[in-house]
């Protein structure tokens, strides 16, 4: 009896120190660093919290599953870097240093697009600041829904087809796009009908020559070549307010409902006018538009120039047209931050 009593203790004893070493040495799958080491070899320092940690897994995860990166060590610094973010390489590997101001804060109004710094930081990183063109482009189509088809490979609808119409991006202008695109709440990423992006060379002999358009039935933006040679902060502004522009119209064409577009086109006093170019006109006056070119023409496109504006330069908006600020943060932006997640957002 005492011998079977004996071999049951032991096998307790055994069984208990079994699933102590196991619940030791396993590293629980919830834990954001281990993940982030096992999934994308970054290993972070002290200077992490789990919170950070945390942050940075979910950009990683929001970008692709294929992404193949050599081990790197991260860490935090309270220092002003450019693009928010220093990668050096030594020994084969890479130690990156990242802003704290890039990550959301709890308190902070910006609930649009919360993140989004530390987003375009870690898109410089796993871009090999924006040399790696592969990698850039499987952001575009992953995240944005976007493809950048070469010469060669051009749909059929593309109009003109020619070599000496439309040459490829630079990786710096699908960097500036992605940049501005990831600017739009997440729900707003992927949009309907939005296949895919091309550069137009500007051509003197063409009247439309320097300006960009959305093809918007034809499924896909044109971007005018001479935006992306910018010299001045001034100008580098107006080309990313054109690409969100150009974006925004096909939120007009294929998101936004009947109602909306009509309540928009009240507060902004336009009319259906014939004998005007555009075919509307507006009872309200200039200082009532964030610029010219969405005074003069209709609601869509006083609607693009006024996303364009609520994302990249709000203080413009909200100082010139506060109610069509509050507007697009209520109708539109704070709706679409509330319906990420759910399949059926549009």
């Amino acid at each position: 009896m005492m011998r079977i009593f004996l071999v049951f203790l032991s096998f307790i004893i055994i069984f208990q120190s079994s699933c102590y070493t196991s619940s030791y040495y396993e590293i629980p799958s919830s834990n954001p660093m281990s993940q982030l080491e096992e999934k994308y070899s970054v290993y972070l320092d002290s200077t992490w919290t789990t919170k950070h940690a945390h942050a940075l897994l979910k950009v990683f995860e929001s970008m692709s599953p294929n992404l193949d990166l050599q081990f790197s060590r991260w860490s935090i610094t309270d220092d002003g870097l450019e693009n928010d973010i220093k990668i050096e390489s030594k020994d084969k590997l890479k130690f990156v240093t990242i802003s704290r101001d890039v990550f959301p804060v709890e308190e902070s109004q910006e609930v649009v697009s919360p993140g989004k710094h530390l987003y375009y930081a870690v898109v410089q990183y796993v871009t090999e600041n924006g040399t790696n063109r592969a990698v850039i482009e499987l952001i575009l189509q992953k995240r944005y829904g976007i493809s950048v088809p070469s010469y060669d490979s051009l749909p059929d609808e593309t109009k003109n087809k020619t070599t000496k119409r439309y040459s490829d991006f630079e990786n710096h202008d699908l960097m500036l796009i992605i940049s501005v695109f990831e600017e739009f709440p997440q729900a707003l990423h992927k949009i309907p009908r939005l296949k895919y992006i091309v550069r137009r060379v500007d051509n003197e002999d063409d009247e439309n020559s320097g300006v960009s358009h959305a093809l918007t039935s034809r499924g896909y933006i044109e971007f005018a070549e001479s935006i992306f040679t910018r010299r001045n902060f001034r100008e580098f502004i107006i080309t990313r307010r054109i690409i969100a522009h150009e974006k925004a119209h096909f939120l007009w064409a294929y998101v936004f409902n009947r109602e909306l577009k009509l309540d928009w086109a009240k507060l902004g006093g336009w009319y259906r006018e014939g004998t005007s170019e555009s075919g509307w006109s507006t009872t309200k006056d200039r200082s009532a538009f964030v610029s010219d070119y969405a005074s003069e023409k209709n609601p869509n496109e006083d609607m693009a120039e006024s996303i364009a504006n609520y994302l990249l330069s709000p203080h413009k908006l909200r100082s010139c047209c506060p109610e069509k600020y509050e507007f697009i943060h209520n109708r539109i932006m704070l709706l679409y931050v509330e319906r990420w997640g759910t399949s059926d957002f549009m």
